[in-house]
């Protein structure tokens, strides 16, 4: 992850070459992920998730890492979904959003994002892509 400076000065301070192909720009645009490892419960006491720069959701994929008849993982900010609620019952399975709410997944910098489980056993590796804005 890089800052606007950092990529203005790829794009700017390098050989004609990387100029030319807006390296700068490539790297700064690239798809970002954030992750979230749920280890405890987290369906009274969500789990956080930090958003440093402007950016928007556009993907959230969940490896379950407990059986957990009913379980699942949802992505929100504040108490607003921004994903469906995603299944987490198998071991080892991995799962992904089938919706994103875009009311909710335009995100701006200092976000707080929070994934809720159903159950008190639920288990798993929460990954959010994000786009940069």
């Amino acid at each position: 992850m890089i800052t606007d400076a950092q990529r203005v000065e790829l794009n700017n301070g390098m050989n004609p070459v990387a100029q030319k192909s807006g390296l700068g720009d490539a790297v700064y645009s690239a798809p970002v992920m954030f992750e979230a490892e749920i280890a405890a419960a987290a369906n009274a006491t969500p789990v956080s998730i930090d958003v440093p720069f402007a950016c928007e959701v556009i993907d959230v994929t969940v490896q379950a890492r407990a059986a957990s008849g009913s379980g699942t993982a949802t992505l929100r900010k504040g108490t607003s979904a921004i994903s469906d609620a995603i299944a987490m019952a198998v071991d080892t399975t991995i799962a992904r959003a089938g919706t994103i709410d875009d009311a909710y997944s335009t995100l701006a910098a200092g976000d707080s994002l929070n994934v809720i489980t159903n159950g008190a056993n639920d288990r798993g590796l929460v990954q959010v892509v994000c786009k940069r804005l």
